[in-house]
């Protein structure tokens, strides 16, 4: 793998319990606790409820940030973490994640950001 400054991990929950993805309050715990079992450090959360459905939010943390988008009439959560380095509890983080959303499919895909060797 070659060096870069930052680690990208897009995740999609499909079929999730619209409920839930819909509140601010479930949101926002969930994402707290997932960085909290990832051992991720948090500065700052912000979430904000569209009207009439959805959500968008991002949870800052010291090793970078989370991401989330909602919508709740599909039933379709679009998340993404990226840190500046990998970490071995990402995985289990994903999977939780999903129990919470009451998902029955998830798709990822990793990708690196800023390779080293690209810059002067």
């Amino acid at each position: 793998m070659q060096k870069s400054l930052g680690y990208q991990t897009t995740v999609d929950y499909y079929n999730c319990n619209r409920d839930t993805i819909n509140s601010v309050a479930s949101i926002t715990r969930i994402l707290e606790e997932a960085a909290k079992l990832m051992k991720l450090n948090i500065v700052n959360t912000t979430i904000h409820q569209f009207s009439p459905i959805g959500i968008s939010g991002v949870i800052v943390i010291k090793e970078s940030h989370i991401a989330i988008h909602t919508w709740p009439e599909h039933n379709y959560v679009a998340l993404d973490f990226f840190t500046c380095s990998t970490f071995n509890d990402l995985e289990d983080g994903i999977l939780w994640i999903k129990a919470q959303f009451e998902s029955d499919k998830v798709e990822q895909q990793f990708s690196q950001r800023g390779f080293l060797n690209k810059m002067n």
